[in-house]
């Protein structure tokens, strides 16, 4: 009877508890199956090694990129695949994944193809629900390499830019101090000379010449536009005293132009910046006066802009508002394509 009794006791049906033990276990398999078999199919390599380093899973994508096999990988066959410069960086990266933290680092992998390197970030994470004592580490990559490209190329164009702007600005100051020097004084000589002529005007009819008149009001109007067009290709209180006094001084002359009504608000005590940083500033403040105004000339009504300068440790704002232009919708908000020219924002970082 006992061996009867274990052999019925073997077909019993199962109870609550152990149906639902066989449902976790049965529904965590079913996971495990879906997960390996969307490992399978990405399109990045990905592979699982233990804690000392060992490899033990190689999803498909890492045989047809490195040209190893899985029995090729096993072990520490996976590191002929990493460039030999990268392998330390990796190897330091594992050993901080051990202790439960993630981590990643830019490597070089080999593409079995040609023998050719590209540039992958690996992220490493250790595998959750892993017995004690059993931890594993899961290694997924992403090729960067067009990603690097593209960010060497950014570089490379800024610096160009760069240097385009810094040159373009140098032919201007160049060209202000000629007018500035050179045919201002050659004005202020002719001036002279017209004075000298009404004055023998005046001794010798006893009036006026309405003709040197007429030629003393011309070069005093040439003056003023020449010391404004000067001003305009390149303020000298920006290289002398920054980047405020240099804002002040063009929005005074703008405002005396202009008749118009501008409202300067610069943060208080806010020093001197990097020389380029404070040249492409006042460009933006420049350049968004003269489109206000501009615009606002096509329309009537009175002539009014507001001027920003906030800073903080790490940045510096200028931002330009103009009056009777088409109203701004919503908050403003950086790198926005499409923006009326009613409001103009720079945002840089200080030196």
């Amino acid at each position: 009877m006992g061996v009867m009794e274990t052999s019925l006791k073997t077909f019993e049906r199962p109870t609550a508890a152990s149906r639902q033990s066989s449902e976790s276990e049965g529904a965590a398999h079913h996971n495990e199956l879906k997960i390996e078999d969307l490992v399978e199919h990405i399109s990045q390599p990905v592979w699982v090694v233990a804690l000392n380093g060992c490899g033990e899973y190689f999803n498909a994508n890492w045989g047809s990129y490195t040209g190893l096999s899985a029995e090729e990988s096993f072990d520490f066959g996976w590191s002929r695949a990493i460039h030999a410069e990268d392998l330390g960086n990796f190897m330091k990266l594992l050993r901080g994944s051990a202790r439960s933290v993630d981590g990643e680092c830019e490597v070089r992998l080999r593409r079995g193809a040609d023998g050719g390197y590209r540039r992958y970030l690996c992220r490493c994470s250790p595998l959750a629900n892993q017995p004690k004592g059993l931890l594993r580490l899961v290694i997924c990559c992403m090729d960067v390499e067009e990603w690097r490209h593209a960010e060497a190329s950014a570089r490379e164009q800024a610096q160009l830019l760069g240097s385009c702007v810094r040159g373009h600005d140098r032919e201007k100051r160049k060209i202000a101090h000629v007018l500035h020097d050179s045919a201002g004084q050659y004005l202020v000589a002719l001036q002279m000379k017209l004075d000298g002529l009404q004055r023998s005007s005046i001794s010798n009819t006893g009036r006026k010449n309405s003709i040197v008149d007429e030629c003393q009001e011309l070069v005093k109007r040439c003056s003023r536009e020449l010391r404004a067009t000067s001003y305009l290709l390149y303020p000298p209180l920006l290289d002398d005293l920054g980047l405020e006094s240099a804002v002040r001084l063009h929005i005074d002359g703008l405002m005396e132009r202009t008749q118009a009504k501008i409202e300067l608000d610069i943060e208080p005590n806010l020093g001197r910046l990097d020389r380029d940083l404070e040249i492409a500033l006042f460009r933006v403040a420049q350049e968004a006066l003269a489109s206000i105004f501009r615009q606002s000339g096509r329309q009537s009504g009175s002539k009014e802009a507001e001027v920003k300068i906030g800073a903080s440790p790490t940045s510096v704002v200028v931002e330009v508002r103009g009056s009777g232009m088409e109203p701004l919708p919503g908050e403003f908000k950086p790198g926005r394509m499409r923006r009326p020219h009613s409001v103009w924002r720079l945002c840089g970082k200080g030196s």
